[in-house]
């Protein structure tokens, strides 16, 4: 993009539905524009369970759930994990850590791109076939969503997406989590809101997330966000 002032700057789309990082190139994620023929895309063959009389909820984190010391795949939590909830008698699933991140050991809770699966555990077609795999077991899926704060990176990130400060957040020391170390949203904006409340329906048509978990409320909420209270 060109800015006002005629410098220019290169920017991750903030609706972008894939991004990858090839670290032996940079450690910035890349937008990929993620469109397969029809015939190669995955079709759900399972309808939403009916919400259970009494929730049993299983939190997973798709990269963590593999015994061995490396990051786990959706296809490998579909084929390991899936049967194994099913059969410990949990009908909730709520999986951590899927908005994108580039900041792994944040747990997914420094989320840069709103839209994206993550692409450390594989494409968005296999976690299309968690979800719906984990529907034909009866199970119902939510996404733990993180709208209280984002990561503060700029080149892959919300962050100065238009080279100021408060296109998504307060401006200021306002639109900082100081012990987070991130941004925080301006919900006073009707574009802002828009934009979270789009992003819930998109999980919601594209991946047929069932519902979901807000982590941070109390910093949605308040204005001292729980900070030494």
């Amino acid at each position: 993009m060109v800015l006002p002032s005629g410098e220019k700057v290169d920017r991750i789309p903030a609706w972008i539905k894939y991004v990858t990082q090839d670290l032996s190139i940079s450690p910035v994620y890349e937008a990929r524009f993620w469109n397969p023929p029809q015939s190669e895309r995955y079709v759900f063959k399972h309808p939403r369970p009916k919400k259970p009389e009494s929730v049993r909820v299983y939190e997973a984190h798709v990269g963590i759930s593999s015994p061995e010391l490396r990051v786990s795949t959706y296809k490998e939590f579909t084929k390991n994990m899936l049967p194994r909830i099913k059969h410990l008698g949990y009908n909730v699933i709520q999986l951590m850590a899927i908005m994108e991140h580039a900041y792994y050991a944040s747990f997914g809770y420094q989320v840069n791109s709103f839209f994206a699966a993550s692409s450390r555990y594989g494409t968005p077609d296999d976690l299309k076939e968690l979800i719906d795999t984990a529907h034909g077991l009866g199970i119902v899926v939510l996404l733990d969503v993180v709208h209280s704060h984002a990561s503060k990176n700029v080149l892959d990130g919300l962050n100065e997406l238009d080279g100021s400060d408060h296109l998504y957040f307060h401006s200021g020391a306002k639109g900082r989590h100081e012990l987070w170390d991130s941004r925080l949203f301006n919900y006073a904006s009707h574009e802002v809101l828009r934009f979270l409340l789009s992003n819930l329906r998109f999980w919601m048509d594209e991946y047929n997330f069932d519902g979901f978990r807000f982590d941070g409320v109390t910093s949605m909420i308040y204005t001292h966000h729980g900070i030494g209270t």
